[in-house]
């Protein structure tokens, strides 16, 4: 099948690369012409959690920048779309260049954390057939091609519902859900479809929303939240604050999450979360999406939350607002 990837990022070149791999038609969408440069000349160097390492040729796949759509050839529309872009780069240039993209029956795949992303998709691009998937895949760039697999995740994937048709309103099998987690299974990923995914990417922003920003602003591993009492209670409080957001959105949600947050910090115990490694490099986080989100959720319904409003504010300041007027 043909499948174009935005964003080269290490979870771009992770998928789109053991995609080729695995004799797929894949396109990198990126954001430089320089990468993209790089990616056709030197390929993609792919290295395995064992240390293995695999160069997926550029001849085995093509690259263009993402602002060259409207001049590239697009003769033939993908199958697939792989949105794989953070939250904070889906900016209305880039849906646009999307649209441009996708045919009648092109199926969007979004990969992002956190929450609002699929709506504003919905009103750029109506539609087209929109997935999202959550992964625990890691994988680490080391430069505009080289990334590094660190471990074998889970990838879920599923339907948009959002109440509208979804697609093109005419039912093509090969173009289902099951189609795209066979893709992903051929190339080496644990893919699975969920037929709840709203429900799994209400989960995965509530964990997010209670490990990533007290990681970040205390600058410890996963692991050592647990390792104080005062850590404890402020993800008790942020998680209980986000359920009370969840049951006023009418969000159902495991009555067992804060067992699963405590359990997510046991089994990752080592490991930096993505807002602590963007704090540490001096990144824009993708805290608006997440805290943020909820925050905005439980002011729409009157909720209080202090604990995601604080953190949210926490985690914005600690990058300065060169717009600022005083």
């Amino acid at each position: 099948m043909k499948i174009d990837i935005i964003g080269a990022g290490a979870l771009g070149l992770l998928f789109g690369g053991k995609l080729a791999e695995a004799g797929e038609r894949v396109r990198f969408w990126t954001r430089t012409a320089a990468q993209a440069e790089l990616l056709r000349g030197e390929g993609v160097e792919l290295t395995e959690p064992d240390g293995t390492i695999h160069i997926i040729e550029g001849k085995r796949f093509a690259a263009d920048a993402l602002d060259q759509t409207a001049e590239t050839d697009m003769a033939e529309a993908p199958d697939w779309l792989l949105l794989m872009t953070k939250q904070g780069h889906i900016t209305e240039t880039l849906l646009t260049a999307c649209g441009r993209l996708a045919g009648k029956h092109t199926r969007i795949v979004c990969f992002q954390n956190g929450a609002g992303h699929l709506e504003r998709i919905r009103q750029i691009i109506p539609g087209q057939a929109l997935y999202a998937a959550i992964t625990t895949e890691g994988a680490k760039r080391a430069d505009g091609r080289s990334v590094t697999r660190a471990g074998f995740g889970e990838t879920r994937a599923g339907i948009y519902k959002d109440g509208e048709s979804g697609g093109t309103g005419v039912d093509f099998p090969e173009f289902s859900g099951e189609s795209l987690v066979n893709l992903l299974r051929k190339a080496g990923f644990n893919a699975f479809l969920s037929n709840d995914i709203g429900k799994e990417m209400f989960r995965k922003l509530l964990i997010n929303a209670v490990i990533n920003p007290l990681t970040a602003i205390w600058r410890i591993p996963n692991g050592q939240l647990l390792e104080s009492e005062a850590r404890i209670a402020a993800m008790r409080q942020l998680c209980d604050e986000g359920e009370r957001i969840f049951r006023a959105n009418g969000i159902a949600h495991d009555a067992d999450i804060y067992a699963q947050i405590l359990e997510v910090c046991r089994s990752t115990a080592g490991n930096t979360s993505s807002m602590l490694k963007d704090v540490l490099a001096g990144n824009p986080t993708e805290i608006d999406f997440i805290n943020g989100r909820l925050a905005e959720m439980a002011r729409a319904k009157q909720v209080d939350a202090p604990g995601h409003e604080l953190v949210w504010q926490l985690i914005r300041g600690m990058q300065p607002d060169m717009h600022i007027k005083i």
